[in-house]
């Protein structure tokens, strides 16, 4: 059988695959011998494995001494065959001739193996195609056994993913309090400002692609959203509190299930940008990554456990599971995916851990199986005469509610270091706990007393905590009259406006002054207002608006029916007498619906035959030509002209006529 070598496979495999394919209709039996049904080519394109016309169909004579040909090729031009031959049939020449690829493609069109159909392309024939690759069409499947992959223990494999995804999972509830305190600012485009992000990397001793992978974790979990204010920042969302009393486990799982299934890459391939996005914006959201994520991890998925493939033995094994489906810059991307996975603990040292394995079919399982190894939260701290205090571990939600509202993370790792300050002590009270409160809260949670220089300054803060009072108010009312004022306060008409007294002679509101104004005037009061200087100023003249201005209307005279009519009929005549004079040879093109053209035309490409085609272009001109047609699809009919590859709309046709 001629088709098993191409393949690398033995005759009985090919002829059972030969069977399947033509049981589910994509290969036919014909006079001529097997081929594709015109669905395949309609989905996969006119080439399929990549291999082009033979050379005899498009007129170009090949070498004599074809392999002879190929091994006497530079290096450089040995690589773009190889890469036109991968990737082929056909590929674009390239815009500078002079440059270093553009003197290898013209050494290869002259040495033979390629042949230039027009000035922009080069068109690689079938025989060179099958010669390249060593006569088969398909590169051989990555072994899948421990030699083809550097291999790790295991266990050494799920100790260090599990370290990372406690990791991330400490590193994004910290980010979470950065966020809360400096809200960054929400940009145009859907991120943060430069400098804020800046700032919150440096607040959590990160890089800025860390910080953002961060973020973007936290986006994607629901955890971070736009408050969509008038100057909108970024704010946490109310699942947070959800997430936070959550066992570290399952606020892994909350952070890596929806990245999985996120739309949203660390790299986005695109050549006019190169790859560089905006944070938390829309312009990392790229489609194809998210079946690449799962791919890479279903690769690795079926290796044995603890194999650790390098990034080049990955891309062969992509390539070969979707060989005509790799985008643009997919080494750049899969890089990326790679390290995305070491830091949100999917992977550890480059093998898969159990419960990212286990992680593809059921999260809720990838959670429970990582409880194992992550170490229970602790419900203790000790506190140091040195105002830090040490947690042996992750704390329960409690406690670490408690350390975000009193102190400032010093150091984290197996344990975590924190320092109370006065700066970080002024939370507490803010949040109307009583010097009391806090370090009786403090004592329940250390095994030793709490130390007399933490209890000195936290009774220092809390006594010095509201000496100064900041309010908002609208406007005020003064007055020299103190009874006058005491009168205002307590009549029962100006109650909506909510006076209140600072001192014998000011009152404040939270209205505004033109309010508060005219609320006094209605109760027989007659007060003046006053400027920022403290002189009486007059009321400020209302602004004034600019009218509409109506365009003129442009009168355009009709013209009369019977002329327009006349000329419709006349341009009617003439094309009717153009489709009905043989140009040429060329047989009479009657006009047909669009149904009708479109289905001679798939039966044209279907049965390879060339067809007369009459089409009508922008002015409305009726051309002639034969055309033969490969694809009808989305209302475009594409094939050849001449050799040449041409597309028309079928709105244009005007009518098919099929030669022979």
């Amino acid at each position: 059988m001629a088709i098993a070598p191409l393949l690398g496979m033995d005759e009985g495999s090919t002829a059972a695959l030969l069977r399947d394919l033509t049981t589910a209709a994509l290969l036919w039996r014909s006079s001529e011998g097997t081929l594709l049904s015109r669905t395949v080519s309609d989905v996969l394109g006119p080439h399929p494995a990549g291999l082009g016309p033979t050379a005899e169909t498009v007129g170009h004579s090949l070498p004599h001494d074809l392999p002879g040909a190929l091994e006497r090729l530079t290096a450089q031009e040995r690589q773009i065959l190889e890469r036109i031959a991968r990737h082929g049939p056909s590929a674009a020449v390239p815009a500078d001739p002079e440059g270093r690829a553009g003197r290898a493609v013209t050494g290869l069109i002259d040495a033979g193996p390629v042949v230039a159909p027009d000035a922009q392309h080069v068109l690689l024939p079938r025989e060179v195609g099958l010669l390249v690759p060593g006569g088969r069409i398909l590169d051989p499947a990555p072994g899948t056994d421990a030699a083809s992959a550097r291999a790790l223990d295991a266990d050494d494999a799920d100790s260090a993913a599990t370290a990372s995804a406690t990791e991330v999972v400490a590193l994004v509830d910290e980010l979470l309090d950065r966020v809360d305190d400096l809200r960054p600012r929400v940009l145009r485009s859907g991120g943060p400002a430069v400098r804020d992000l800046r700032n919150l990397a440096g607040r959590v001793d990160l890089d800025e692609a860390s910080a953002t992978f961060l973020l973007e974790l936290a986006l994607g979990a629901g955890l971070l959203g736009d408050d969509h204010a008038l100057e909108p920042t970024r704010r946490l969302t109310t699942t947070v509190d959800e997430w936070r009393a959550l066992p570290p486990a399952s606020r892994w799982v909350g952070l890596s299930g929806p990245r999985l299934r996120s739309l949203r890459a660390s790299v986005v391939p695109a050549p006019e940008d190169g790859g560089r996005v905006n944070a938390l914006s829309e312009g990392p959201v790229w489609p194809p990554v998210r079946a690449l994520r799962r791919e890479l991890l279903e690769i690795l998925a079926d290796l044995p456990p603890g194999s650790s493939p390098d990034g080049a033995e990955m891309m062969e094994r992509l390539r070969h599971g979707r060989p005509r489906r790799m985008p643009h810059g997919a080494d750049e991307a899969v890089a990326a995916l790679l390290r995305e996975g070491e830091q949100l603990g999917v992977t550890g040292r480059g093998a898969l851990g159990s419960f990212g394995r286990l992680l593809l079919s059921d999260e809720v399982a990838a959670g429970h199986l990582l409880e194992t190894p992550v170490p229970e939260p602790v419900d203790r701290l000790l506190l140091q005469a040195d105002l830090t205090a040490v947690v042996p571990g992750t704390p329960v939600p409690e406690l670490a509610a408690l350390l975000r509202r009193s102190a400032t993370l010093e150091s984290r790792g197996g344990a975590s270091v924190h320092r109370f300050t006065e700066t970080s002590l002024r939370s507490a009270p803010d949040s109307g706990w009583t010097a009391d409160e806090l370090l009786e809260t403090l004592a329940r949670f250390s095994p030793s007393p709490v130390p007399q220089p933490l209890d000195y300054l936290v009774r220092d803060v809390a006594r010095r905590h509201g000496q100064l009072r900041v309010g908002s108010a609208g406007s005020y009312l003064r007055s020299d009259d103190s009874t006058h004022l005491e009168a205002l306060l307590t009549h029962r008409d100006l109650s909506h406006l909510q006076l209140r007294q600072l001192a014998p002679t000011v009152l404040v509101s939270p209205v505004g002054p033109t309010v508060l104004l005219e609320s006094l005037r209605e109760v027989g009061a007659v007060p003046a207002l006053e400027g920022s200087g403290g002189v009486v100023a007059s009321k400020p003249a209302a602004p004034r608006i600019t009218p509409r201005r109506e365009r003129p209307v442009t009168e355009v005279a009709p013209e009369p029916s019977t002329e327009v009519l006349a000329r419709l009929r006349e341009g009617e005549a003439r094309a009717d007498k153009q489709r009905n004079t043989p140009h040429d040879g060329a047989p009479t093109i009657p006009a047909l619906d669009p149904a009708s053209s479109s289905a001679l035309l798939r039966e044209a490409a279907a049965d390879r035959l060339p067809v007369w085609l009459g089409v009508t272009d922008a002015v409305g001109s009726t051309r002639r030509f034969v055309f033969h047609p490969t694809t009808v699809d989305g209302g475009r009919i594409i094939g050849e002209v001449d050799g040449q590859p041409q597309v028309f709309s079928l709105h244009r046709i005007t009518g098919v006529v099929i030669e022979g």
